[in-house]
Order: C-alpha cells, then sequence, then structure tokens
C-alpha cells in the first residue's frame, strides 16, 4: 500500500506538468525525487528481504502491478482535476456514479460472484457494507471540493500523509509499541 501511495505521487505531478501545464518549483522535483527513492527501497526491501507478507511467491511481478496501478490512479487523478476544472462536479460526480457503479458491477459478477455467495449475511456484515458505501460516498463527494480549491498532487500529499496520522493514533491513543523487524 506504501509503495502505491509513493508512486502515484510523481505520476500525478509529471501528469499535472504536462497535461494542465502545472509550474513547480525546485523544491517540488526535490520531493518527487525523494518520493521515488522512497519508492524504490521500499521495492527493493520487498525482494531483497525476501518478507512474506502473503502467499505470492514473485513480489517483484507484484510491485510492478502496484506501480501499474498506482501510474491508472494518478492519470486518473490528473483526469479528475482536468474535469473539474473544465466542466462541473456535478456532472463529474454523476458520470463517476453511473460508470463506477456499471463496471463494478461487472467486475463483481465476473471475478467476485463465488465469493459474495459464501458470505455469511447478517445484520453486521450488512452494516460494514453499509458503512464501506457510505465512506466511499463521503471521499467521492468531497474529493472534487478539495481538488477543486487545491489540486490532484495536494490530494495524494494527503493521503500519503494519512499513514503518518495513524501511525501517530496508535502510538499516541491507543499506545502502540513501535517494533521494527527485519
Amino acid at each position: 500500500m506504501r509503495l502505491l501511495d509513493c508512486f502515484v505521487i510523481p505520476v500525478v505531478i509529471l501528469l499535472s506538468w504536462f497535461f494542465l501545464l502545472i509550474r513547480y518549483k525546485a523544491v517540488h522535483f526535490l520531493g518527487i525525487i525523494v518520493c521515488i527513492l522512497g519508492m524504490g527501497c521500499m521495492a527493493g526491501a520487498d525482494v531483497l528481504v525476501g518478507r512474506h507478507q502473503g502467499a505470492g511467491e514473485n513480489k517483484l511481478v507484484g510491485d510492478l502491478l502496484v506501480l501499474g496501478g498506482a501510474t491508472l490512479y494518478g492519470i486518473s487523478n490528473v483526469w479528475e482535476e482536468y474535469i473539474i476544472r473544465t466542466l462541473s462536479r456535478v456532472e463529474f460526480l454523476g458520470m463517476i456514479g453511473l460508470f463506477g457503479a456499471f463496471f463494478s458491477g461487472i467486475q463483481l459478477a465476473i471475478m467476485e460472484h463465488k465469493e459474495l455467495l459464501k458470505v455469511p449475511w447478517d445484520w453486521q456484515i450488512g452494516l460494514l457494507y453499509v458503512g464501506f458505501s457510505a465512506c466511499m460516498f463521503g471521499l467521492y463527494s468531497f474529493m472534487p471540493v478539495v481538488i477543486k480549491k487545491t489540486s490532484a498532487t495536494s490530494v495524494n500529499l494527503s493521503l500519503l500523509t494519512a499513514d503518518l496520522y495513524s501511525l501517530f493514533c496508535g502510538l499516541f491513543l491507543f499506545h502502540y509499541k513501535l517494533s521494527i523487524h527485519i
């Protein structure tokens, strides 16, 4: 997940530079270099150390797929900024709702229909699905407002800092102990 967060930022900055004609200063490019170095260190550590975070055997292929997904996510964020700035936020939300429901429904029918039938449905599971849907509705409803006031770059930087905030909450609110295992 952190690899995805780190790589989206350089993608969004470069696409904003070329397509939205946003100009950055030297300090912004220093930030891009730091993001790319951090992303490279995380991918390299994953391959070299061989941490077993899942059942996968080829972690390099997994990292490359994450980089591809991060690139597509960056493209979607820059495209979203372009649509919000040139068209209307209401039109964007309508189209993302229409096409998102359509393509998610097709993906669910093809990829997840067997797993969905195995879910032991009760009110708690239903409440979790409703809560997740409400969070996604809030995210995609407020993201255009934030992008219009700031930019896609600042939104992605804010999402990246959420990891830091969750670390602070874990340490200071829940009294977790920080342990580093390599």
